[in-house]
């Protein structure tokens, strides 16, 4: 996820209201698994993926085309275990949240509350959407895979990135209403590690390796958390990469490549791509919707850049 400090949508503005309401102490400690600020490198798994379930591919598969500024997106579908793939076809980058939408609110007062311009004051009352699940921040041209068990219910599929103009996707028309049937919950699919998700850090960060890398995103935070792979140049820096992010002044030093949001207490698998001799991390750009509203990466949520062999 991408939102620029500066200028604060009031759909993030929204979401703080909604996460604040659901903040609540999810057993873990919201910071028991890693030392917040502490960055990581990918190191070998500590679960073997052999003891990991293997399960058949999902009978749901659901096929996401972002462009500027609509999506390509079924209008109603099963729920269940879901294999959702993501592409930007657009020119500018793009990422799809799902935001379910609260019981007595209607799909327009969502996208009237998702629309509207900045604000710097809170709403009033219930938030209108709840579960949030998807694809954070893809540049054009590329896109990803999750898989997740994703709940019955009417949902919003918005972008919240901003144009040039300043002006967010949503309200360009970057809004879409989905209906989600009762599905089957299923396992996840086999992966080469779960990567365990606080505030804010990452822990367990497994191995990857040139090729397709199937990972697992567990959300032990208190906030809304993603995965999203960026790709650097040899001699870019991560100090480089989070400077721009807390400014996002000019053009990015990195390449968006996609990865997969959930929220405080889920778990959904992400198809990382990777080629041989190149330079990546992972980052959480999502805002810190309870604190500053800074990217969790300037926190210390981010690996150390690692190149593939």
């Amino acid at each position: 996820m991408s939102v620029p400090r500066r200028s604060v949508p009031l759909a993030v503005v929204v979401l703080t209201a909604l996460l604040v309401a659901g903040c609540g102490d999810n057993g873990d400690g919201g910071d028991d698994t890693g030392s917040a600020g502490t960055p990581t490198t990918p190191t070998t798994p500590t679960t073997p993926v052999e003891d990991e379930p293997a399960v058949e591919s999902p009978t749901n598969e659901v096929a996401i085309t972002a462009r500027n500024y609509s999506f390509d997106i079924p209008a109603a579908f099963d729920g269940g275990l879901t294999q959702m793939t993501f592409r930007n076809e657009g020119t500018e980058p793009h990422l799809a949240v799902f935001a379910a939408i609260a019981p007595g609110t209607t799909f327009d007062e969502v996208r009237a509350a998702i629309t509207a311009p900045p604000s710097p004051e809170p709403p009033t009352g219930p938030p209108p959407f709840t579960e949030l699940a998807g694809f954070p921040t893809a540049d054009p041209g590329v896109g990803g895979t999750i898989t997740l068990n994703l709940p019955a219910g009417d949902y919003a599929v918005f972008c919240p990135i901003p144009s040039p103009d300043g002006t967010s996707h949503a309200a360009k028309g970057m809004v879409s209403q989905v209906t989600v049937a009762e599905g089957i919950d299923g396992e996840l699919p086999a992966s080469v590690g779960t990567v365990e998700a606080v505030d804010f850090a990452f822990a367990n960060v497994p191995a990857l390796e040139a090729g397709t890398n199937v990972v697992r995103l567990s959300n032990r935070g208190r906030q809304i958390h993603e995965i999203n792979l960026v790709e650097l140049d040899p001699d870019t820096t991560i100090d480089e990469v989070l400077a721009w992010l807390k400014q996002r002044e000019g053009p990015p030093p990195m390449r968006h490549l996609a990865g997969v949001i959930i929220n405080p207490g889920a778990e959904a698998t992400t198809e990382l791509e990777l080629e041989r001799g190149s330079k990546y991390a992972l980052v959480c750009e999502v805002p810190d919707f309870l604190g500053d509203f800074q990217p969790h990466a300037t926190k210390g949520m981010f690996t150390t850049p690692f190149v593939i062999n």
